[in-house]
């Protein structure tokens, strides 16, 4: 197998925004996650600077920042975009396949390559010089196609996995409405309950950030960044020693149970502390321990995580430019609390349908795991 410079694959095309009327979507860097894309509306006076490249169908992008995978194949669905500097926009060059090419570009061959090309003091990236250095297989164009397309089959059965995961999220949310109505209307009439009432402990958890007294294992102190809606992330913990944690946080235990609310961030994102993590602490968030029998942790957790909870939380949101959540607006919000029979048979519901996510997510990564190795075949001339 022959290794060739990637200019003999494609070239970087700087086709920069002219001015124009009306609005256009613009994607920045943080927009695309997978193939999925979010864009925002912008005119040409309202534009952020690096919104300054264009692109047209068959090109491909790829991001510049290190340990950064964001690739997109340009198609007609989305060729009058803007997209950030933050991008590399190529044209694929006669005798490549686009989709050879987009495989190529996902690949740990590709991005392990980028990764050590990339520079910078404080965001590395690859520049245009150095992604001129990168090396790619040279084969016929029938065995770039073959290839494509065993890769292609290959990930839509991830993409399908993935949207049956997704599906079941959204099955959740529409049970929850059936279930408990339309929270703003109340049609059925749910007594409301303020933070005071439903629960037993509502406190903030230590807001100091003391970054000194981590240490490599100790006791776990979560933070913001490790809740997700209506679960919690292990990635980025941090560890304080036993005796910072006596000293520090001794206030913010929690119990297996407890739903802790991100705090600052405008968001109110709430999680519920699994058994795994009974005893662990947590930094600056907002602590929650519902009463038995009247507030159970998974209602009081989607409630919150609902569109119209996020909504109630933004209102009550105080600060400038760090927005925050005011605990003590949360102490007075009055929030419906049905019957609790009811809540526990939503609950029972969501346990079910979370068993069946994480067979789900078990097979995900195993078709992952797959894909890649097809991916390195691939790219190693095996394929």
């Amino acid at each position: 197998m022959t290794l060739v410079s990637i200019t003999k694959a494609v070239k970087i095309k700087n086709q920069r925004v002219k001015p124009f009327n009306g609005e256009r979507d613009y994607m920045a860097t943080g927009g695309l996650v997978g193939t999925e894309i979010k864009t925002e509306k912008v005119t040409y006076k309202t534009k952020p600077s690096r919104a300054d490249l264009l692109v047209s169908k068959n090109q491909l992008i790829v991001a510049r920042m290190k340990e950064t995978n964001k690739v997109l194949l340009i198609d007609e669905n989305n060729c009058d975009l803007i997209v950030s500097t933050g991008f590399l926009v190529l044209d694929v060059q006669i005798g490549w396949h686009p989709g050879f090419l987009y495989h190529f570009f996902v690949s740990k061959f590709f991005q392990d390559q980028k990764d050590k090309l990339s520079i910078g003091a404080t965001q590395k990236a690859i520049n245009n010089e150095k992604f001129k250095e990168i090396i790619i297989p040279e084969l016929s164009f029938e065995d770039q196609e073959r290839i494509a397309k065993i890769l292609d089959e290959a990930d839509a059965l991830r993409q399908k996995r993935k949207q049956v995961i997704g599906l079941l999220d959204h099955y959740l949310k529409s049970v929850f409405w059936e279930m408990f109505g339309d929270p703003v209307k109340n049609e059925k009439k749910w007594t409301k309950k303020t933070g005071e009432e439903y629960c037993e402990k509502l406190t903030v958890g230590v807001v100091i950030k003391p970054a000194s007294h981590y240490v490599e294992k100790g006791v776990i102190a979560l933070r913001s960044l490790n809740i997700r809606p209506n679960k919690i992330t292990l990635n980025d913990l941090v560890y304080f020693s036993s005796e910072s944690h006596k000293k520090l946080l001794s206030k913010s235990r929690l119990n297996e149970g407890d739903v802790v609310f991100v705090r600052t961030g405008a968001t109110g994102t709430a999680a519920i502390i699994p058994k795994s993590l009974d005893g662990c602490n947590c930094i600056d968030l907002i602590i929650t321990r519902p009463k038995k029998d009247l507030m159970h942790p998974i209602y009081l957790c989607y409630f919150f995580n609902s569109d119209f909870g996020k909504r109630l939380v933004l209102s009550k949101n105080v600060g400038g430019i760090q927005q925050h959540f005011n605990i003590g607006a949360l102490k007075k919000m009055e929030i419906p609390c049905p019957p609790f029979l009811l809540q526990e048979e939503f609950a029972v519901l969501v346990e079910k349908v979370e068993l069946l996510k994480e067979v789900m997510l078990t097979q995900f990564k195993e078709l992952e795991i797959q894909f890649q190795a097809l991916i390195q075949k691939a790219f190693k001339g095996k394929l």
